[in-house]
């Protein structure tokens, strides 16, 4: 409680008069001089804003990495991937993360079909989707243009056979994004924040222990009953664990 109180404090002093350009090169400054719990409190404040960026999450993951906060840096590290799936650094980073953890749970195998399917919506971020149904579009309304105005008729059949396929991008593009949107929502990751927690079968203390795990372990919420979250893990097992064992890789605006 006193740790939050300072931080709250000290994101007020900090933030007042300083744009978020500001609060991230102070933030740069103070890890490049190790000073690790004053660069994350930087960056907090500029997320507390509810302001987000691959950049300041991958940030925010190194600065917990360098002090061992091995389920912070992985929460960081999976909100940055939200922002741009391609970033190397960050999947690089994430690894490392992921291989400081105790917990090894294989993945259900999935179907050909599935697999290509993926393959093809998580291609980019919903960002990158978005962008080409942009770029798409407005290329499309060009060609229109081009073939209202054009008074040939190979052009026009040309403008036309261009146009079409640019909105057909565009269409497929949006499906897409909505798509890759709504299995991360259905998804619902969160990494678990205590060292260890007992994965039971029923949502209270008297039920089974399925089995134990622990920090930075990558689990999927699948319902929630009063203080008790129910979750998958990567394996396919499903059981409860307290609410307050796990945090949600989403983005909260203040």
């Amino acid at each position: 409680m006193k740790n939050t109180l300072l931080f709250a404090l000290f994101s007020c002093l900090i933030s007042f008069g300083q744009s978020p350009e500001d609060l991230f090169r102070e933030g740069n400054i103070a890890y490049n001089q190790g000073q690790y719990d004053r660069a994350i409190m930087y960056y907090d404040s500029i997320s507390s804003l509810g302001l987000h960026s691959a950049d300041l999450y991958f940030n925010l993951g190194n600065a917990y990495y360098k002090q061992n906060g091995i389920a912070a840096s992985i929460l960081n590290y999976e909100k940055a991937l939200l922002l741009d799936a391609d970033n190397e650094q960050v999947i690089n980073n994430l690894a490392y993360a992921q291989n400081m953890t105790l917990d090894r749970f294989t993945s259900l195998p999935e179907s050909e079909f599935k697999k290509i399917t993926n393959s093809i919506v998580f291609l980019t971020s919903v960002r990158g989707w978005s962008f080409v149904a942009i770029a798409a579009f407005w290329i499309a309304a060009i060609l229109f243009f081009l073939y209202i105005k054009s008074g040939d008729s190979i052009r026009k059949r040309l403008f036309f056979s261009g146009f079409t396929v640019a909105l057909l991008i565009t269409a497929v593009s949006v499906v897409f994004a909505l798509q890759q949107k709504r299995s991360l929502r259905d998804l619902n990751p969160a990494i678990v924040f205590v060292p260890s927690e007992s994965f039971r079968a029923e949502p209270n203390l008297r039920s089974e222990v399925l089995l134990t795990i622990h920090e930075g372990a990558k689990v999927f919420v699948q319902e929630q009953l009063e203080d008790w979250v129910k979750i998958r893990l990567q394996n396919g097992t499903e059981g409860w664990i307290p609410k307050t064992s796990m945090q949600p890789i989403s983005f909260v605006v203040e």
